[in-house]
């Protein structure tokens, strides 16, 4: 029977490039790793940190702490701070308030276990970064891959107005944020063996988390004929977690930058938003202020700041007409008391389901149900809740 052509050709092409789709893995040329040497000295008292590490290779991104190093930041009158090492790779200080003064400059000196020395430009803390005049936020509603099933939550906004004076033009934004939430139940026993009644149930009911903001902002008015910005987008908030049930604070700190400094965070913030597709920007090493004084040609990664920090705070507790999802939690009932006897881990924890409201039946679970810790946060309320 003759075959038709109209079926043949695209058969034959279906076929073809068929057999020509093999996996592609892009050549990424692995330099050696690289010391990354990231801090900031601040005007406010208090405790000030040296992040050292080392880069990771393309294909296995993770942490590489530089452990061991010798770390000091002085500044221009000979004043030196010697660093030490609270955790791996982090090293610590407290500077008081007589060394952080506007016009003061810093830098930092880091000796490596192998004997290298590394330095930072020497830099000024600026004249004041203006306050921040607001923060606020609107209700938005995001598309999602499903049209059926948009995103609802709340996006931040930044006002700032700098009076007029020797201000910073250069900006960088750093959030954190806290929020008060509850466990799903209150415990009215715990097993260990024995079924011991709870005095106060609410012990373990309700905690506030607080979490650093791990995305980059910056923004700069030097090419502005005035140090204003508008509506600047901060963080978004989705009803997808429990964050915004109770009540949530967003806490905003601005450093003020040199030209310097904003650059390097500009093109660190570019790099970290567009990755992912094939034609976009590939990763690139963003050298900063940091060299080895022995070897100039060693690329050392990573940015040594001095700033003035100005914050404000922002707090959120609205009943919303939107749905606020929360972690699932599933209790097991239990009729009689032998049969908590499978349970082996202790505690246990148990309410009544009974009508009156105690004794059996009970719902039975772990921590996740009744203890507001295993969502990450701490029973102490922080000092600066409202």
């Amino acid at each position: 029977m003759p075959v038709s052509k109209n079926i043949i050709i695209p058969l034959f092409i279906f076929i073809t490039l068929g057999g020509c789709i093999e996996p592609f893995t892009p050549n990424i040329d692995e330099s050696e790793e690289s010391l990354v040497i990231e801090g900031q000295i601040t005007d406010q008292e208090g405790y000030h940190y040296i992040h050292i590490s080392r880069t990771a290779p393309y294909y296995d991104p993770h942490k590489i702490p530089e452990p061991d190093c010798q770390v000091e930041v002085v500044d221009n009158y000979g004043n030196a701070f010697e660093f030490y090492e609270s955790d791996s790779g982090l090293y610590m200080q407290w500077i008081p308030k007589d060394f952080l003064n506007i016009g003061t400059q810093y830098k930092v000196k880091v000796i490596t276990t192998d004997g290298n020395e590394y330095e930072s430009d020497f830099n000024e803390l600026l004249s004041s970064s203006p306050p921040i005049d607001s923060i606020y936020y609107e209700i938005e509603t995001r598309e999602t891959n499903d049209p059926d099933k948009p995103l609802n939550g709340i996006q931040f906004y930044l006002d700032l107005n700098a009076p007029p004076g020797d201000f910073a033009r250069n900006y960088r934004w750093e959030l954190e944020e806290t929020w008060e939430y509850e466990a799903a139940y209150r415990i009215q026993y715990y097993y260990d063996g024995t079924i011991h009644p709870i005095d106060d149930p609410f012990f373990l009911f309700r905690c506030w988390r607080t979490e650093p903001i791990r995305k980059i902002y910056t923004f700069t008015t030097r090419h502005s004929t005035s140090n204003t910005i508008n509506k600047f987008p901060l963080h978004y908030v989705s009803n997808q977690t429990s964050r915004l049930k109770i009540k949530y604070s967003l806490l905003v700190k601005q450093y003020s930058l040199s030209n310097t400094a904003y650059d390097y965070w500009f093109q660190v913030q570019k790099q970290s938003q567009e990755r992912g597709g094939l034609y976009e920007t590939q990763p690139v090493q963003i050298q900063g202020n940091i060299s080895n004084i022995n070897d100039p040609e060693e690329v050392v990664l990573g940015f040594f700041d001095v700033s003035s920090v100005p914050e404000k705070r922002i707090f959120v507790s609205e009943s919303f007409n939107f749905r606020i999802y929360g972690p699932n939690c599933y209790l097991r009932g239990i009729e009689y008391e032998r049969q908590l006897s499978m349970y082996t881990i202790f505690p246990v924890y148990m309410i009544s389901l009974s009508p009156m409201g105690t004794g059996p039946p009970y719902g039975v679970g772990y921590g996740t149900c009744f203890d507001c810790r295993a969502g990450g946060g701490k029973t102490e309320r922080p000092d600066f809740w409202e």
